[in-house]
């Protein structure tokens, strides 16, 4: 039944029916009480989508992926994991995910602009964020709800944002590495201004500074989380005339292509996963080491710092989801 047939079995005008539905004070409360038990006798519900246009609302959040150039597909399976998590959260919310991928920079400030202006989502989640993201200043200019998929320096990062604690990893792979008596650490990191590169780079020096062992430039590789780039990355290194004899991976994808390496040219050193974005790694002759990622927590964790940025006034949420320590890690079939 629409509001139209409602109102004729009320003998009364559509609009007085809506205002009864809406709580409209100008209605008194035996017409609210005698509507809405009409409503609920003849099954009537109100029209979603034109109630959420009244209000604004459209019930979604967008999630923005990597734009989809270079390596970034790469990482495809970690994002629909995280979307999972995400999407179980919020439809308990009575809000649905959508997906975005943009083919470039210019193509995602595009996006972004036309979201806003035309309301196509309630709120925003960026992902690969950078020390300064131009992103969240538009956004918040803007006065648009948003949360992230890691930190930044912009805003002095107060806002709602969702990291991995990077921080952690690099102090255990240094700890182990030491007991395990090496002494030249390398570190494969990401670049392109990452934040979360950059808190990795940043978290070796400060891990190796601790233990007193020398922090060497030469031994920092910044590239991309892919299988090329730990590729690279090992063959930078085993021209060094000094090589490392440790090296440490942001993700188990850097890793697989530096094993690749390793194999080719016959030059075998210990390697520590840093976190596990894919199964691959678990399939290696060696067994990797490193931290498993929460994709539930993660994804929970994102929907409650977006529906936070949601809520006007509402103090920033920040969080580190507790990423699990697996040592040579196996395939587990499914």
């Amino acid at each position: 039944m629409n509001i139209k047939a409602l109102a004729n079995k009320l003998n009364l005008s559509i609009a007085t029916v809506s205002r009864a539905l809406n709580n409209h004070p100008e209605v008194s409360a035996a017409t609210q009480k005698r509507v809405r038990e009409a409503a609920d006798l003849y099954g009537y519900l109100p029209n979603a989508a034109g109630r959420n246009l009244r209000k604004g609302k459209v019930n979604t959040v967008a999630l923005l992926l990597p734009s989809g150039d270079g390596d970034n597909f790469y990482t495809a399976s970690f994002f629909m994991r995280v979307a999972a998590g995400l999407q179980a959260h919020l439809r308990a919310q009575d809000i649905d995910t959508i997906l975005h991928l943009a083919l470039d920079e210019k193509d995602e400030q595009l996006w972004l602009q036309k979201i806003i202006e035309q309301r196509k989502a309630d709120a925003v989640i960026l992902t690969n964020t950078t020390l300064s993201d131009p992103r969240i200043e538009y956004l918040t200019d803007h006065a648009f709800p948003f949360a992230t998929l890691g930190r930044s320096h912009t805003l002095a990062g107060e806002f709602n944002w969702v990291d991995l604690d990077f921080e952690h990893v690099a102090e255990v792979a240094i700890e182990r590495g030491q007991l395990a008596g090496y002494q030249n650490f390398a570190l494969v990191t990401i670049g392109h201004q990452s934040t979360q590169g950059a808190i990795f780079a940043n978290a070796w020096r400060n891990a190796l500074t601790a233990r007193g062992l020398t922090v060497n430039d030469d031994y920092l590789f910044y590239g991309e989380i892919s299988e090329a780039s730990g590729f690279e990355a090992l063959r930078h290194f085993h021209a060094l005339d000094t090589p490392p004899d440790y090296v440490v991976f942001l993700s188990d994808l850097q890793l697989l292509g530096a094993s690749a390496y390793s194999q080719q040219h016959r030059w075998h050193i210990p390697f520590f996963a840093g976190v596990f974005s894919s199964d691959m790694s678990s399939f290696l002759p060696t067994k990797p080491t490193g931290f498993e990622i929460p994709y539930q927590q993660l994804g929970t964790e994102l929907a409650l710092a977006v529906l936070n940025a949601m809520q006007e006034g509402a103090t920033p949420r920040h969080s580190l989801p507790e990423l699990t320590f697996v040592e040579r890690r196996e395939h587990v079939i499914r």
